[in-house]
């Protein structure tokens, strides 16, 4: 049962498992270490996705609680709420990972290739824009993004 949401640039959502969300937002947060300007928005990611001391009674699938800031935190990334330049860094770290996670650098990612290249798909169609709706998991297109997220929007 699909438990989080990603939302892409033309408002197509890749919804699956939540185990899967957590390590794409890990693959994207290996990565943009490694990119010049990404670290901000690496670090920001962290915090949208548990950490060790989350225990399993913490994590309801959908979202889990963060003790340290006493909140709950929903697994969804709506990709336009970051800045355009947070969007590319994000999207530089996705292919980074696909090359590791597709070409199997070892120990990368627990990830199914098969699972990533589902996201990898829908992303790369949402920026050569085909239709959304030909290739989405929910049965309409997310409403527009309003929110500004992550680092940058300052």
């Amino acid at each position: 049962m699909a438990s989080f949401f990603i939302t892409f640039k033309d408002g197509r959502c890749f919804s699956q498992r939540w185990t899967g969300y957590d390590l794409i937002i890990r693959i994207a947060i290996k990565e943009l270490y490694l990119i010049e300007n990404g670290v901000a928005l690496a670090e920001w990611l962290e915090s949208r996705i548990p950490g060790l001391e989350i225990s399993d009674e913490d994590d309801a699938g959908w979202g889990f609680y963060k003790k340290s800031i006493d909140d709950w935190i929903n697994r969804a990334l709506d990709l336009r709420s970051l800045t355009p330049e947070n969007q590319q860094y994000f999207w530089e770290a996705i292919q980074n990972g696909r090359k590791k996670l597709t070409f199997g650098e070892k120990d990368y990612s627990d990830l199914s290739v098969d699972y990533f290249e589902r996201f990898y798909k829908m992303f790369q169609l949402s920026l050569s824009g085909e239709p959304p709706m030909e290739f989405t998991d929910l049965i309409q297109i997310a409403d527009p993004c309003v929110e500004k997220n992550g680092p940058g929007w300052e």
